[in-house]
């Protein structure tokens, strides 16, 4: 699964990156340059760097085409904005008074511990 806010913030760095770099012939930017270039504010390419603002594809494409490079060299490895993989605990039954829930087994012993100090 993919961590969008790994996602952004890694084309953000990016742009920032081949923005401030000078390479293909082309001049380092500023970000007010880029964002004329664009059409944007410079406060969008202040956030889309920080990975604050998410990029629309149509406007990744205009970023790309600034920076003359391909959208290919903006996009980072899957691998590096996949989700950290959790497994959920299987839930057991726990009866409380009249009700009975489903819970993992850590809340449930946690419930039952409580209710045992009280007793």
């Amino acid at each position: 699964m993919i961590d969008e806010l790994r996602l952004f913030q890694a084309v953000g760095r990016k742009i920032r990156q081949l923005r401030e770099s000078q390479t293909g012939g082309r001049a380092r930017l500023t970000q007010s340059e880029l964002a004329k270039m664009v059409g944007l504010e410079r406060t969008s390419i202040t956030n889309i760097e920080r990975g604050n603002q998410k990029v629309p594809l149509h406007v990744l494409y205009r970023l790309c085409e600034a920076l003359k490079v391909p959208i290919g060299d903006v996009m980072p490895q899957m691998a590096h904005v996949q989700s950290a993989a959790t497994t959920a605990a299987p839930l057991e039954e726990f009866s409380f008074a009249s009700e009975t829930v489903e819970t993992t087994p850590l809340v449930k012993q946690a419930v039952l511990e409580v209710l045992n100090r009280s007793s």
